[in-house]
């Protein structure tokens, strides 16, 4: 509804540039009936195919072909002063924007989690064991990871809301099929489908804020969104514990609180939220103009280029494997968030172990659940250095801009990350040896709001460095660091339950507090080397 009462918006906008100057140079004409501005006698030919440009309000002649025209437009309407453009709309308009995309976000990864603290009534519904009930979520972040590939080309082609507004609806069908599955196999079957679908606030989530926010403004932004997205899978398991630990609904009302959440944002998106995709909103302009003037070499870049749907798909899924198989920045990096995801979704049965009936506390279920309320704490504590890191890092930006230049280095992103880096592993070491009988409850709870932080803090970091690194290729490269930590981590829920059983909380927490120590240098290795390697990258740029 709003994405269409825009596209009216821009056909009147042109219609009334149109008509505005059509009177002018009727009354031009008005005045001087008989003048000639060709001393040849043909200015009435010349004027026949001449057009009148609806920004400029001067006649152009009809442009000799679709390319120059193409150009021609999208730098029009790429201007500050284009009435249709992104940025005139009220500002009610974009803090709805804004929260919708928030709430988008907290959904799709909060589906993720949420069946992870209901596996006793799982295994008890369906009669399997506990690895079998986990498998749930295991399946929905694999999918979740294959679906990243093939989700940049529709945005491309449809506009962000199409996408958005569609995978949402289908992911509510699934996510209705799985409260109502008879049997293990169904069930499973729907969440991994729904995983399928839930890629949108994961992928399309950069690219919205590209849109919306100058590169400025998404040094604190970006923060701040993100940390609503991991809320979500940390969230979503204490409402579920509280769900599974009730005795007035059943476990299926995991399900159907994600189905009545996702139908609000659906019904969000269709009557408030206007499209972003500044090219789709290009091919609107074009369309108006080719109906308003009616000439029809009025078109948009990408209408020009015509890519079709299959080679943008061909695309979306060689380049990410390409870019994570050859560029040693993006394995590294990709390797560091997928110990961290491994680690942070370990904790989903994990805290059964440590916190559980069956566990070091045994505490029941709710309580357990709401033991994630640490890392959530966490990460909510991380938004207290974006602030003193966005200040620094537009002083940078002004001191690069007195030497001519316009950006600053990527490396000036890792700030975040070299905060993050030694507390991750102290986190995981200080959790694993603190979760005694004997030691308070609460020894280890501060272990995983410092666990949270850190997290927060390296994610921030990669995410952006990469982005400033690779620039056209960012969101390929970030595709393929999405795909490795989604379906590695994924499998690390069903895994962690036997390591648990066989090593125990103590040990296996510091097998991982071990790998993390491994890769904490490599913010720091990137801050002073990074330039070298960007240098030596095919696809990074080197800013020299």
């Amino acid at each position: 509804m709003q994405s269409i009462k825009q596209y009216r918006k821009v056909y009147q906008t042109i219609q009334s540039i149109t008509h505005l100057e059509s009177q002018t140079v009727g009354n031009h004409n008005a005045i001087d009936p008989h003048a000639s501005t060709d001393p040849s006698g043909h200015g009435d030919k010349q004027d026949r195919d001449a057009n009148i440009h609806p920004f400029t309000h001067r006649p152009i002649p009809a442009p000799q072909n679709t390319r120059e025209v193409a150009e021609g437009e999208q730098r029009s309407c790429g201007s500050k002063d284009c009435a249709a453009g992104m940025h005139d709309l009220e500002k009610q308009i974009l803090r709805m924007r804004r929260l919708t995309l928030c709430l988008t976000s907290f959904i799709g990864t909060g589906a993720s989690a949420i069946d992870s603290e209901i596996v006793p009534q799982l295994m008890e519904s369906f009669g399997v064991g506990e690895e079998v009930a986990l498998l749930g979520t295991a399946l929905f972040m694999i999918a979740l990871g294959l679906g990243s590939l093939i989700s940049a080309p529709f945005s491309e082609i449809l506009g962000r809301n199409p996408v958005y507004i569609v995978s949402l609806i289908i992911f509510g069908l699934f996510t209705m099929g799985a409260a109502l599955a008879p049997g293990i196999g169904s069930w499973l079957a729907c969440r991994f489908s729904a995983g399928l679908f839930s890629w949108p606030p994961l992928t399309n989530f950069g690219g919205t804020i590209a849109d919306v926010w100058s590169p400025i403004e998404r040094t604190y932004v970006f923060p701040v969104l993100l940390c609503l997205c991991f809320l979500g899978p940390f969230l979503a398991p204490m409402v579920a514990a509280f769900i599974g630990g009730s005795s007035v609904v059943n476990w299926q009302w995991t399900e159907w609180l994600t189905l009545i959440l996702t139908g609000a944002l659906v019904v969000t998106f269709l009557l408030f939220v206007p499209e972003t995709f500044p090219p789709v909103l290009l091919s609107w302009k074009a369309t108006s103009l080719r109906k308003v003037t009616g000439n029809q070499l009025y078109l948009a870049e990408h209408e020009v280029d015509a890519i079709p749907l299959y080679r943008r798909l061909q695309r979306s899924i060689k380049l990410p494997l390409k870019l994570l198989l050859t560029e040693p920045i993006i394995q590294l990096f990709s390797l560091y968030m997928t110990v961290i995801y491994t680690v942070l979704f370990g904790f989903l049965p994990g805290y059964g172990f440590i916190f559980g009936a069956q566990g070091i506390y045994g505490l029941d279920q709710a309580h357990t659940g709401l033991c994630f309320i640490g890392i959530n704490v966490g990460f909510l504590l991380s938004i207290c250095t974006v602030w003193p890191v966005y200040v620094r890092f537009k002083r940078k930006l002004f001191e690069a801009r007195k030497e001519g230049k316009h950006k600053v280095v990527p490396e000036e992103r890792l700030t975040h990350a070299i905060i993050g880096a030694p507390i991750l592993p102290i986190s995981i070491f200080w959790m694993g040896w603190s979760s005694w009988p004997s030691v308070s409850l609460w020894s280890p709870l501060a272990a995983s709001v410092a666990f949270g932080f850190a997290v927060m803090q390296l994610y921030i970091s990669c995410y952006q460095y990469i982005i400033d690194s690779y620039e056209i290729y960012a969101a390929s490269a970030l595709v393929g660091m999405t795909l490795t930590r989604y379906c590695v981590a994924g499998p690390m829920v069903t895994v962690s339950v036997p390591m648990y059983e066989n090593l125990g909380v103590h040990w296996t927490l510091t097998l991982l507090g071990c790998i993390a120590t491994l890769l904490a240098p490599v913010p720091y290795v990137f801050k002073y080397y990074g330039a070298i390697a960007r240098k030596r990258s095919k696809g990074a740029t080197s800013f020299e």
